[in-house]
């Protein structure tokens, strides 16, 4: 009984940390620190944010592990500047905005 309880505990946490969709790999050797300027957008309320990087046609993708505040800025128009990391996403990368500051 004792161990079909634990399997049990073992099976609903493992459930429970691959439920939320894909989780954004955080590998020190992988990631590269950036420090860019541009604006982020949202294309509809749901959709993944977009950061476009200033005076480039190069964009990323805003990985779901950005906190919230830092989504709030993404009305399209407004220039911020990020500090984050590239990380490996799936089979491409996401930028991961730590901070970020409307200039």
């Amino acid at each position: 009984m004792k161990r079909l309880s634990m399997l049990l505990i073992v099976l609903f946490t493992a459930v429970s940390v691959f439920a939320g969709g894909k989780y954004c790999e955080q590998q020190k050797a992988n990631a590269k620190s950036v420090d860019l300027t541009g604006t982020i957008s949202r294309a509809a309320a749901g959709e993944k944010a977009v950061f476009h990087v200033a005076n480039s046609d190069r964009s990323y993708t805003v990985c779901e592990q950005t906190k919230n505040a830092v989504l709030k800025l993404a009305d399209g128009k407004s220039t911020v500047h990020v500090k984050g990391k590239v990380v490996a996403c799936g089979e491409k990368e996401e930028l991961l905005i730590e901070s970020a500051d409307k200039i």
